[in-house]
């Protein structure tokens, strides 16, 4: 069986070696733009045309859902590359391209570009999963590679399905179609274009642009001939021809290398069609001259408005403020090195935080007096501390009321008896009763404070384990602070040099545009005269516009009477730190309370229980 792969095809071709000089002189015209980040997307285009130049011949398949778009591109590829499904049409422009790696490469709307392997095509392009989903929300486009020979000299674009506007025209990308050299508009034999597709059909041809019609599902239709001649007559004066196929049979015809089948599907005149596409380098020398001269007209609305917009208004006005104001820079130094004084000073008194403390009781007194000083680990400690004081002030009491009222029952005891409390007694007296229920009372009081004296040992315990973890604590938090305050002499110091970078990007503005200067000088002296040519396969209205845009652009003055050349004095400009060198000034002094210093040294001894025995 003859193998369909080499069946022989009808081409056409057309000499025309304008396009690539036309490329050089645009790569030269784009090297000179780019350096300008403000025209970075008009750029960005200008390299898209350049890029488009350079490629293989685009042809974009359109059309509403389930025409058999996708199936159309399998049978011209001759395998179920792209994914087929009925409930979920084709969701991401997918550019099917020549390569000896069979992949996809991925284009997400961030710029990220990530490359899957070919069985990763149906989650990209048709799966309903979530992942699917997910993924299409952030697409912008796909690049097949494949190892296909039509490839080689095409590169074919399944698109979306075309979508009704608001105006009852379909949507479609106009960017898109401006890049494509030929368009493959898909009806289903039976189902006839609809009004919004005829809208954007109009549309196309008033900007020059007939695609091709392709009918396809001749195979499932008895009446497609009856159709085909209806539709030719209802929107052939939009349409540069009609071809009628059966992808279903090209693609079966293909796996199964059926060549009556191949026949049947009339896909030889699709092929044969693409080749004529492809070897029609005059037509797509004009469709790019054509799209230069709508680029040429963006530049030209891009470069009026610069000289009243930001990033260039905002620079003059700055420059001209503060470049060479000599003045100004030194009264702003001043001030800085007041700020600066200050936190010298500040410094200073942070690293003396515990110079002069010696007690615990000095220790809290320091604590409550810096904020910087209090968090919650230092407020444990501090309660810790101040439990204890309030524990020995506690028995202190105790132990003064306990004195007092030995010492007046003693001073009675003396009076009546002769003798003090703590002398044995066993003489008869009517006051006997009286002494041994106040001494009673006196040794009840003496129970109450052991039991503080204990309470004081057990607070001074845990005073004395917390004074210990506290100080390296403590010690940190003044290192922190000092950081701190040499932290914000460093951000001053950054936000004058940040300033001084920030004037100094404004001068780095102005230079850039000095680059579209030049770009209006090269579209002068080199592409007007080489567009104007006779070869040029341009039209008296394409010459007339070229005329009118080139003045257009060459009339705007982006010189500012030598503001270019004054935005050079912000490179005299220098940026000086102001110094903060302290640590050596001003070492931070260290806190070192020992157990003596922290603890009570004169704490009452506990008073003795009174044992007095009096005579029956």
């Amino acid at each position: 069986m003859t193998n369909i792969d080499h069946t022989p095809i009808e081409y056409t071709t057309s000499a025309n070696n304008i396009l690539p000089q036309f490329v050089d002189q645009l790569r030269q015209l784009y090297g000179i733009i780019v350096q300008n980040t403000y025209v970075k997307d008009t750029a960005k285009h200008l390299n898209r045309i350049i890029q488009d130049a350079n490629n293989q011949t685009m042809i974009l398949i359109v059309g509403k859902q389930r025409v058999g778009k996708t199936t159309l591109v399998n049978g011209l590829l001759g395998r179920e590359v792209l994914s087929v499904n009925d409930q979920h049409p084709t969701g991401v422009n997918t550019f099917i391209r020549y390569g000896e790696q069979e992949e996809i490469k991925a284009y997400f709307l961030d710029g990220v570009v990530a490359i899957f392997d070919l069985s990763k095509l149906e989650l990209l392009t048709t799966g309903d999963t979530f992942a699917s989903q997910i993924l299409r929300e952030h697409l912008d486009y796909l690049e097949v590679y494949l190892k296909n020979d039509l490839l080689k000299s095409v590169t074919i674009i399944d698109a979306v399905s075309l979508e009704a506007g608001g105006g009852e025209m379909a949507y479609f990308s106009e960017a898109l179609m401006n890049r494509v050299d030929e368009i493959f508009w898909v009806l289903r034999a039976g189902s006839r274009a609809i009004d919004a597709e005829l809208l954007l059909m109009d549309t196309l041809k008033h900007k020059g642009v007939e695609p091709l019609c392709v009918i396809n599902g001749i195979d499932a239709d008895e009446h497609a001939d009856a159709f085909i001649t209806a539709e030719q007559q209802r929107i052939g004066h939009l349409m540069s021809d009609f071809i009628a196929i059966s992808a279903t049979n090209a693609l079966a015809a293909k796996q199964t290398d059926n060549l009556e089948l191949w026949q049947e599907s009339q896909y030889d005149h699709l092929i044969a069609h693409i080749h004529r596409v492809a070897e029609n380098s005059e037509k797509k020398t004009y469709a790019i001259l054509i799209r230069f001269l709508q680029w040429l007209e963006r530049f030209r609305f891009e470069l009026t408005v610069i000289p009243r917009r930001d990033p260039f208004q905002s620079a003059v006005e700055n420059i001209e403020k503060y470049a060479g104001d000599t003045q100004f820079e030194f009264s702003r130094y001043q001030r800085d090195l007041a700020i600066v004084k200050e936190y010298e000073q500040e410094y200073e008194q942070v690293a003396n935080t515990f110079t002069h403390v010696q007690t615990l009781y000095q220790l809290l007194q320091t604590i409550s007096q810096h904020d910087y000083l209090q968090d919650e680990k230092v407020e444990k400690f501090t309660e810790i501390a101040v439990y204890y004081q309030q524990m020995l002030r506690e028995y202190r009491t105790m132990h003064s009321e306990y004195s007092r009222e030995y010492e007046r029952l003693d001073a009675q005891h003396k009076k009546i008896h002769g003798k003090g409390l703590m002398k044995a007694i066993f003489g008869q007296h009517t006051q006997n009763e009286f002494f041994k229920e106040r001494v009673q009372k006196l040794n009840e009081q003496q129970v109450v404070c052991v039991a503080q004296y204990d309470n004081v040992l057990q607070a001074e315990t845990s005073m004395l384990q917390a004074v210990r973890d506290i100080q390296p604590y403590l010690l940190n938090l003044v290192k922190e602070r000092m950081s701190r305050i040499e932290q914000k002499v460093q951000e001053l110091n950054q936000q004058r040099a940040k300033e001084k970078r920030q004037l100094k990007r404004y001068a780095e503005k102005l230079n850039e545009f000095s680059c579209l200067i030049e770009a209006q000088g090269y579209i002068k002296e080199h592409l007007q005269p080489f567009l104007m040519q006779e070869q040029m396969p341009l039209k008296a209205k394409d010459l007339e516009m070229l005329e009118e845009t080139v003045q257009a652009i060459l009339s705007i003055d982006l010189s500012r009477n030598g503001l270019l050349g004054r935005s050079q004095m912000n490179n005299k400009m220098e940026s000086i730190a102001i110094p903060f060198d302290v640590k050596e000034m001003y070492p931070q002094q260290c806190l070192t309370l020992q157990e003596e210093d922290v603890k009570s040294n004169d704490i009452p001894e506990i008073p003795n229980k009174l044992a007095i025995q009096y005579a029956e």
